[in-house]
């Protein structure tokens, strides 16, 4: 009798120990984050994913000395590229990444897409300027400004840190206010910066190149319109005045 109970005594113990350990291991946590943080940690993460897209460079242009770059510029006058700075209130406002909405307040559709009753010249100056794509280019400017006061904010954007979306006056001189030649800049830099990465009296040249259009509106003294403008994803860039 006292054989069987100290037999069942350390079956009971051991049962006890075991079950413990199973408990303990099944309520461990493998993660100390957010959903959202293991998806950006693993990769899985649909909007880090169109984000890294929306400022890839292209694989041609990878790892290729900037000087070799610059040796290859193709062009370098905002007026040879046709289409650039034409109306485009007839169709989808661009939806890349970071999406416009239209003049109605809705969010538009596939970025430069065909709609209803769209103009044969909508069409040609859309494919004109995507027929772009690809190309490198150079420009000079100076950073657009948001409305047409000489008061009015810098039109750039940090919405990541060290990612900057700056709309580049080609016009240096600013002549015209609003700007009417205008390209649509994506620039990486040191973090934090974010408007005052230039001044107003920057002139700045850069190096890139294009992605087709980008459809952005066009502030007016007495409204605004909707325009294609080059986008350009810049390799490199140097601040000359």
């Amino acid at each position: 009798m006292n054989k069987f109970s100290i037999s069942a005594t350390i079956q009971f113990i051991v049962l006890t120990a075991l079950l413990s350990l199973f408990f303990a291991c099944g309520s461990s946590s493998t993660s100390s984050g957010s959903l959202r943080d293991f998806q950006n940690k693993e990769g899985d993460s649909k909007t880090s994913d169109a984000a890294e897209a929306y400022w890839a460079i292209p694989e041609q242009y990878k790892n290729v000395p900037i000087e070799q770059i610059k040796s290859q510029i193709e062009i370098t006058d905002y007026m040879v590229m046709k289409g650039a700075a034409t109306n485009a209130g007839t169709e989808d406002m661009n939806a890349d990444f970071y999406s416009e909405v239209d003049i109605t307040g809705k969010s538009k559709g596939a970025g430069g897409a065909a709609v209803a009753k769209e103009s044969p010249k909508n069409k040609a100056d859309r494919d004109a300027l995507n027929s772009y794509a690809n190309k490198l280019i150079s420009l000079e400017g100076v950073v657009a400004l948001t409305g047409t006061q000489k008061s009015s904010p810098k039109d750039i954007q940090e919405r990541t840190p060290g990612r900057y979306e700056i709309w580049l006056c080609a016009d240096k001189n600013q002549q015209r206010k609003p700007c009417r030649y205008r390209a649509f800049l994506l620039y990486e830099a040191p973090p934090g910066k974010g408007e005052e990465i230039f001044t107003k009296e920057n002139v700045i040249k850069v190096w890139g190149v294009m992605q087709g259009q980008h459809i952005g509106r066009l502030v007016l003294p007495n409204g605004y319109t909707w325009k294609r403008y080059p986008k350009i994803r810049v390799l490199d860039l140097e601040v000359i005045k």
